[in-house]
């Protein structure tokens, strides 16, 4: 079954979800414990991993940031996902950015992606078959390739993919998974992403849902819209919630 939602106007007139709720500071009640992961070149992949208090094995997120932004971009979602909905989260920085550094190379940014996915899977506390890929702008292609290319991965959150940015295509990821869940996320104005959106919805055939928010602001910027926010984080912590 698919689903399609459209958002075009403020969205507080017309979700069902609730806004999220922050600590005053903004940041996670659940501390951070910084990690470094080796990359198959040997690259050391910087990152935070959080963790919250469970009994029981939690799902697990992975984020990958803009071309030219940092890991800091997650902030605004990392609170929901840890605190309210109970996930683990692995936030990096890819290589070629922040603490990370070395050069940017996006076919190995590609092997990274599984790199990830393989640490978290491996973290006492963290259920195996229960991860999700969430990415913003070229992130979200590397997060759409790493969903395609690993079929235990629960479903993936693209905001702002394109096509192809810098040689990582979409389009032919998300046609060879048709029946696979997928989220979607562009605004209206930018209209490469709002574009790509639509064609890779077309070319999807199961659980699938688009947002299309008002305005321009692409990847993890929509975040820094007070009208939009508390919503699209809430929205993505309840896919994948209802995808785990």
């Amino acid at each position: 079954m698919k689903r399609m939602l459209l958002f075009a106007v403020v969205l507080v007139l017309i979700a069902p979800l609730m806004p999220a709720t922050f600590a005053q500071d903004g940041s996670p009640e659940t501390s951070a414990e910084a990690v470094t992961i080796e990359a198959s070149d040997g690259l050391q992949l910087q990152g935070d991993f959080y963790l919250p208090e469970s009994e029981e094995p939690v799902p697990g997120v992975i984020l990958m940031h803009m071309l030219g932004s940092l890991r800091s971009a997650w902030r605004p979602l990392i609170p929901v996902l840890v605190d309210e909905y109970n996930f683990a989260v692995l936030n990096i920085d890819l290589r070629g950015h922040g603490e990370t550094g070395g050069e940017r190379d996006w076919t190995l940014a590609e092997t990274d992606v599984q790199t990830a996915i393989d640490w978290l899977r491996e973290q006492e506390g963290v259920d195996p078959g229960r991860i999700s890929l969430v990415g913003a702008s070229i992130g979200s292609n590397l997060a759409i390739r790493g969903w395609a290319n690993d079929a235990e991965i629960a479903t993936v959150v693209a905001l702002s993919p394109g096509l192809d940015y810098r040689g990582v295509t979409t389009e032919d990821a998300v046609a060879n998974n048709p029946e696979r869940p997928i989220m979607l996320v562009a605004s209206r104005d930018d209209t490469f992403s709002a574009d790509t959106v639509n064609q890779l919805y077309a070319v999807t055939e199961g659980y699938t849902q688009l947002r299309m928010y008002a305005g321009s602001r692409h990847g993890t910027n929509l975040f820094n819209d007070e009208d939009i926010r508390d919503y699209l984080t809430t929205a993505i912590a309840a896919w994948l919630a209802e995808n785990n």
